[in-house]
């Protein structure tokens, strides 16, 4: 079984409205799967990363990590962009097909079984993804994973995990129709993974957010290290179109400054400057799982992660941009980074899910583009592409720049790296993960070698 046959069957199992509403009988769910399948997330150590932002860029260099340290290491994270393997890899690289195929085939054949016996349990698609990478992990006998949450973490499907590190990064209002209304209750949600005795590592977050995570740690007797006490701030990095360049360095009179030999250094491929503090985070962390990791391999694990659709170039003759950014926050970050690597004002392509509050993401692109297309964010959620149009409009009021609506996504990034492409003008996509995949697929139709 290939990773498209495997996709037909399992899209069967997609209902949005269903899998958002989570509640305790749906984590026994997911225990009962794991069980049946031997339960696999016990066969390797693993991190377990919860937040609003940054988890795939933090899970991804604590991987690079791993890896360049000799470890055979899983990593699950989410969404994908261009293939669904990327959602399960061998820190950040395909496993080999047939490792794949084994797993689709366990996974195929148990769920089918599952379902005979009991027609009513009714197994969701995040579900039945979650165990594939588990079971996939345990399979290819990895000796660590970083597992990412999906939407939330108390009741995650992830969070049946037993972890020997828990991350939290930023916490911001997302989802709120499912998390709750405020920062509180977010990350009354998110710190649901922290674990009994389990060293918490969490980065610069909202006051009424890191109450609610020492609170819990305290409760759980988990060691709290909080990165803003760790690092001197702000990090260090000097931001061009080849990298990142950081400086990580410790405070004086903290555990860290006495666990790192030096201060580190490392060129980011992810060039969001945010990606500086992610890195500070990974950094920290593995170093306290492996206190006699040598800097040099940090290093170099940090200097080779990447994950696509994070403020991605996919050409730099114009510069064509694609950014998975899709709250106020991550837009701002996108926007500042934006504005630092690109000096001539270009098109922007923006697009939202439904859920999503576009009337404050929107203010972050006037006087930075003389033309804006509103479209949706491809078919796989559901989107108001009138309320962004309409939020565009009020945001940018005064501007001299051309707004348009156009709900064919497809033509409307074709149509609009065609003309950037003879005017050698450059263009952001943003505002979906989904929108970004579906340029960078179109992308490469347009230019197969690029």
């Amino acid at each position: 079984m290939n990773t498209e046959e495997f996709g037909i069957w399992l899209d069967a199992f997609i209902n949005y409205e269903r899998n958002a509403h989570k509640d305790e009988d749906n984590l026994k769910k997911m225990r009962k799967f794991a069980q049946v399948f031997g339960n696999p997330q016990d066969d390797f150590l693993s991190v377990h990363i919860a937040g609003s932002k940054g988890k795939g860029s933090v899970s991804t260099m604590i991987a690079s990590i791993l890896k360049e340290a000799g470890k055979k290491t899983g990593l699950y994270t989410s969404p994908h962009v261009s293939d669904f393997r990327e959602r399960m890899t061998q820190a950040g690289s395909f496993f080999d097909d047939e490792a794949y195929s084994s797993a689709y085939r366990k996974i195929v054949k148990g769920f089918e079984e599952i379902i005979k016996k009991e027609p009513e349990i009714d197994p969701g698609w995040f579900e039945i993804v979650t165990v594939t990478a588990f079971l996939l992990f345990s399979m290819q006998k990895t000796d660590w994973a970083v597992i990412e949450t999906g939407m939330g973490g108390r009741l995650d499907m992830t969070n049946i995990l037993k972890p020997r590190a828990c991350i939290l990064t930023p916490i911001e209002l997302e989802h709120t129709q499912y998390l709750g209304d405020t920062i509180e209750k977010i990350a009354f949600e998110k710190a649901g993974i922290i674990k009994q005795n389990t060293p918490v590592f969490c980065c610069k977050q909202p006051d009424e957010a890191l109450r609610v995570f020492k609170k819990r740690a305290a409760e759980l007797n988990a060691e709290f290290f909080y990165i803003p006490e760790t690092v001197k701030e702000p990090v260090s990095c000097n931001l061009s179109k080849a990298g990142l360049k950081i400086d990580i360095n410790f405070q004086d009179s903290h555990y860290f400054s006495k666990l790192f030999k030096r201060p580190i250094s490392a060129n980011l491929k992810l060039l969001d400057c945010i990606q500086a503090e992610n890195a500070a985070l990974a950094a920290c962390t593995v170093k306290y799982l492996f206190p006699e990791m040598d800097e040099a391999v940090i290093e170099r694990g940090l200097s080779r992660a990447w994950l696509p659709a994070r403020f991605e170039l996919l050409s730099d003759k114009p510069e064509i941009i694609i950014d998975g950014a899709h709250t106020k926050n991550s837009i701002g970050l996108c926007m500042s980074t934006y504005t630092a690597l690109v000096k001539e004002k270009g098109s922007l392509i923006f697009a939202c899910a439904e859920d999503k509050n576009v009337k404050d993401m929107v203010p972050f692109f006037k006087n930075h583009f003389t033309k804006i297309v509103v479209t949706i964010p491809g078919t796989a959620k559901k989107s108001n592409p009138d309320l962004s149009y309409k939020a565009v409009l009020e945001a940018l009021k005064g501007s001299p720049c051309t707004v348009e609506k156009n709900e064919d996504y497809e033509e409307a990034i074709k149509n609009e790296i065609i003309e950037c492409r003879k005017k050698n003008r450059p263009i952001l996509i943003t505002g979906s993960f989904y929108l970004a995949a579906e340029a960078k697929r179109i992308h490469t139709l347009l230019d197969p070698q690029a």
